[in-house]
């Protein structure tokens, strides 16, 4: 099997072809079937069709992905059709179970102002989508995680309240340091240094247990889009989705070195959020414009 390559070909066949258990992480984001204008992919089967080939899909993406292996599944929210993500998760259901269902949200109000990127729309029913689903899917639902490479820093409520002996402890150097500058004796001195002593024993003691930890992020990942105007710096792909958002999922699995699928890898994000992780990439396409953007950007991400 050769990894850091992109292949001309269909997924199901591609995927099919793999030893079986080779891969160990498959990341992607499908068509969603909305009628999106692709190079070479008609967006536009039966609800029918589209979930049946995406059960194939899903029945490959098993058939190559390791035991303890992770598959994260973007789909996008539409007013069009708002079932179409749910409903492609529950095709997936009949291979992976769902461990981790997070939101990719692209734009957030907050405090009346707002971060991020979305396509506004005109309507008088619908509100503008400003997240997207990202499923986290494993064979049995009982493969760990590092929850804690995505995580926030907080400091422990506890450190805090014994800080407070710390604080003392200084204070008193402070006023018998005074105390000695009026005095010169041999017991303030030894007042003083007994002290010093303790703080210096009190500061090593929060510095071992009360340092500050990592929490992990939640569910709701706020990952907006690259500003990106030109359809040619995006390689004319109509549907795009940040590295960054690949790279978090790939921290989470926990893999350090390995290798990371893309069934519909269009431009080569996949490829180079793996890279970027210090991981081999493999990938599908039929669209040879596609896979020929891509390889020019993975060269240029070096």
């Amino acid at each position: 099997m050769i990894t850091n390559t992109i292949h001309l070909s269909d997924c199901v066949e591609g995927m099919s072809a793999l030893p079986k258990g080779s891969v160990d992480m498959v990341v992607t984001s499908p068509p969603y079937n909305l009628g999106i204008k692709y190079n070479t992919y008609e967006d536009n089967k039966s609800r029918q069709d589209y979930l049946a080939w995406m059960g194939e899909v899903f029945v490959a993406i098993k058939h190559c992905l390791k035991d303890d292996g992770h598959f994260f599944l973007n789909m996008g929210y539409s007013n069009i059709d708002p079932w179409v993500g749910m409903d492609v998760a529950q095709v997936a259901r009949n291979n992976f179970v769902l461990q981790n269902h997070i939101n990719w949200v692209k734009s957030i109000h907050v405090n009346d102002k707002t971060s991020g990127h979305f396509k506004p729309i005109n309507s008088q029913r619908y509100m503008c989508p400003t997240w997207e689903h990202l499923f986290h899917f494993t064979k049995d639902g009982n493969v760990n995680i590092d929850r804690l490479s995505v995580g926030v820093e907080y400091e422990y409520y506890e450190a805090n309240i014994r800080s407070k002996k710390a604080t003392k402890l200084r204070k008193l150097i402070k006023e018998s340091n005074w105390v000695l500058s009026l005095t010169e004796t041999i017991i303030d001195e030894q007042n003083v240094s007994k002290i010093k002593n303790e703080l210096k024993l009190e500061e090593e003691n929060l510095a071992k247990k009360d340092k500050p930890n990592l929490r992990d992020k939640g569910n709701c990942w706020y990952i907006p889009y690259e500003t990106i105007n030109s359809k040619e710096l995006k390689g004319k792909h109509p549907a795009i989705f940040p590295v960054k958002l690949v790279e978090e999922c790939i921290k989470v699995s926990g893999i350090k070195s390995g290798i990371v699928l893309d069934p519909f890898m269009g431009t080569g994000t996949t490829a180079i959020a793996a890279l970027n992780q210090g991981c081999e990439y493999l990938g599908f396409d039929v669209d040879n414009d596609y896979i020929a953007f891509a390889n020019r950007r993975i060269n240029d991400n070096d």
